[in-house]
């Protein structure tokens, strides 16, 4: 059996600042090479918007709210995931 301490180590977060200077720690729940979706439940950005998003262990790189619905989110990243650091991630969402 796995602890829920163990599971909660696992779930990939992404930082997330907009230009508004608003932040917010979000829930990868399912990354690609280009972008990925997140559960934005109480983000108050909009879609159009530009942020800068950091995943673990990267830089911050510019990206963009492409939707926002039923609580989620997909952000287009400008530079696409090299596939070495792509293959990390998506591993860690895919569990």
């Amino acid at each position: 059996m796995v602890s829920l301490a163990a599971q909660e180590k696992d779930v990939l977060r992404i930082k997330c600042r907009s230009r508004r200077g608003m932040s917010a720690e979000l829930e990868v729940l399912d990354i690609s090479i280009g972008g990925a979706m997140v559960e934005a439940r109480g983000w108050t950005a909009s879609p159009g918007d530009r942020v800068l998003v950091t995943l673990p262990g990267l830089s911050a790189q510019p990206s963009e709210l492409v939707w926002l619905e039923d609580g989620r989110a997909g952000i287009a990243f400008e530079q696409p995931l090299h596939e070495t650091v792509f293959d990390k991630f998506d591993a860690m969402v895919s569990r």
